[in-house]
């Protein structure tokens, strides 16, 4: 199952419905308009005017002007808890009206020194905390949503139930659904819960789709039309359509495909209209498996692609770097502006002991020659974290720039083979492609894998390939006795460019019957990798156009890095064989064992 999204709730949820909500809101706009523009009140006002607004219609794209209004204003008039909220709205508009994590992060950030370097303002930041925590949560940096998440329940009991829920979104995200079905359920017993249909109806929504998981499709539809009865009673539209993307779960998992289609198709129009990725990818991965289930390979295809590609935006590992480098740049300057109090108070101190003579004044001055040494120790320190981070998260962007590019020519694969061959062969295909893509989803999260997985990924990529081009190739994969292929360590992915590239340029002008030879085996201290063809010489060094492969410039790069990284000596060696009778290219790595 492909479909399905957890609604996170925002920190302060509203119990009104639709036509009440545009009461209070047409009330308040009135109200702010009698009211002096610079007045603290009205700052407030409008800043309260913002968050509801939001709930009432993420698609107001009036809201961000509105927004950039009040911070300016609260900053004219020096009115910092002003500041702070509107800093926080602007960053709720970025993270729910146009998906956009990393801006909405920098909002944050700000309305988070805001109330740092103002001690009346300290409980105000729980909220802000709590933002911050879901965008972990859409990152996929789990265990920081949940250290964010307890943190807030320990420190602030107003936050506890919205922050309880939320812990029961990140397990149902970690498919522990045992864990999320609980907090889900302790949330729902919560007195509050009972006065707020709209959070209400969001629980029972999120509880469904973990039900559909547990495989309970009862329990699952159930669930899903106490949420949808909520919706409609109180015409609440925040979160409609999440529960109609988790409705259209729960119906496909009872089997009941008119209503599983009925309600995906409601969310992708919702979808659309707010602009929301998250529940654009959930729409279109339901009717894919919709579709599927009705024998309807065709349109199965087509909304597995537009599921794949919303799912590689979403996990564009470019973001995270983004992300990480605006956490990286906040603590940072956190620090430095830390170490710029200290020094201005040792300045202090210095000028007062100039005054009790000169024994002092040399003490005072050594004090603050060791001080300054281990200043910039702690500076020189942090900057190498932070450098070691950047590495690392550029690591990760590379790895994930391969998914896309095999991803492309595996979907161009599956199109042809569907239209021409009949429905069973391409059910059986399509299987086998699923259970490639989950491999390579999986694999491609780690930094290193065991051999064996490697050589699983390897075996069924080989097989999906000779599926697709019978009699045109053969293969054989060698592995040194010796290895031991469950503690060896490697980076994923890391043979597959090469392979690739050999079927689809080594053996297309190739009349018989090609050979790949992969071979893994222990040089020294090093691990030596390599694929043999007998194609078309020069497969494995250009694009044909005389320009060096993705794949190939992508493995340098990740070399290059793990080089730093394990100050180790791999190369990648690329060599043709006499008279242009087929290409062999080498990888030498680091042996590297798993305990």
């Amino acid at each position: 199952m492909k479909g399905g999204i957890l609604f996170f709730l925002l920190l302060v949820c509203f119990s009104a419905n639709t036509q009440e909500l545009q009461k209070r809101l047409d009330s308040l706009s009135v109200l702010i308009g009698t009211m002096p523009a610079d007045d603290t009140a009205t700052i407030n006002l409008r800043n309260d005017y913002i968050k509801q607004a939001l709930f009432s219609n993420p698609a107001d794209s009036t809201l961000t002007e509105f927004a950039q209004q009040t911070l300016e204003t609260a900053e004219k008039t020096g009115y910092h808890k002003g500041v702070l909220f509107a800093y926080e709205r602007l960053a709720l508009i970025s993270q729910y009206s146009f998906s956009n994590p990393y801006k909405a992060l920098d909002y944050y950030h700000k309305s988070l020194s805001v109330a740092e370097n103002n001690p009346g303002l300290n409980s105000c930041k729980w909220g802000i905390t709590g933002g911050i925590a879901t965008i972990y949560y859409e990152q996929e940096e789990y265990d920081m949503a949940l250290r964010s998440f307890k943190e807030i329940i320990l420190n602030n009991k107003d936050l506890e139930l919205t922050a309880t829920a939320n812990i029961a979104n990140v397990y149902g995200a970690m498919e522990k659904v045992d864990s999320a079905i609980y907090f889900y359920k302790k949330a729902l017993q919560h007195p509050q819960t009972e006065q707020n249909p709209a959070f209400k109806a969001n629980l029972y929504s999120n509880l469904s789709l973990m039900y559909e998981k547990a495989g309970n499709a009862a329990l699952a539809v159930t669930t899903a039309e106490k949420s949808l009865a909520l919706i409609n009673a109180h015409g609440i539209e925040f979160v409609r359509p999440t529960a109609y993307a988790n409705a259209s779960m729960a119906y496909l998992g009872a089997g009941d495909y008119v209503k599983a289609e009925y309600y995906a198709r409601e969310s992708l129009q919702l979808g659309e209209l707010q602009g929301n990725l998250f529940l654009l990818k959930s729409a279109w991965g339901t009717l894919a498996d919709v579709f599927a289930a009705k024998n309807d390979y065709k349109n199965a295809l087509q909304a597995h692609i537009r599921y794949s590609a919303l799912k590689d935006s979403l996990n564009n590992q470019n973001r995270r770097v983004e992300i990480n480098r605006k956490q990286m740049e906040f603590d940072f300057e956190k620090e430095r502006a830390f170490a710029q109090t200290e020094i201005a108070r040792q300045n202090s101190i210095k000028k007062a002991t100039l005054l009790g003579g000169l024994g002092l004044l040399v003490v005072s001055a050594l004090g603050f020659i060791l001080y300054k040494r281990r200043r910039d120790a702690l500076e020189q320190k942090k900057e190498a974290e932070f450098n070691a981070l950047v590495s690392d998260t550029e690591l990760k962007a590379l790895r994930a720039q391969i998914n896309p590019h095999f991803i492309f020519n595996s979907l161009n694969s599956i199109g042809d083979y569907i239209l021409k061959n009949d429905n069973k062969s391409a059910q059986d295909y399509l299987i086998k492609f699923a259970k490639l893509m989950r491999t390579v989803l999986e694999n491609s999260e780690f930094k290193e894998i065991p051999l064996s997985e490697e050589l699983k990924f390897i075996e069924l990529y080989l097989q999906v390939e000779t599926k697709r081009l019978p009699g045109k190739f053969s293969y054989i994969i060698n592995v040194e006795n010796e290895l031991d292929t469950e503690n060896i360590l490697v980076p994923p992915l890391l043979l597959q460019p090469f392979i690739e590239n050999s079927i689809w340029h080594g053996f297309r002008e190739k009349e018989s019957q090609g050979n790949i030879v992969i071979d893994f085996k222990r040089k020294d201290n090093m691990l030596l990798c390599s694929v043999d063809d007998d194609g078309q010489g020069g497969s494995n060094n250009t694009t044909g156009a005389g320009k060096k492969s993705l794949g190939i410039a992508i493995t340098e790069n990740r070399i290059k890095i793990l080089n730093k990284q394990k100050n180790a000596s791999g190369k990648l060696q690329i060599l043709q064989k006499l008279n242009n009778t087929g290409t062999r290219v080498e990888v030498s790595l680091p042996l590297q064992n798993a305990f």
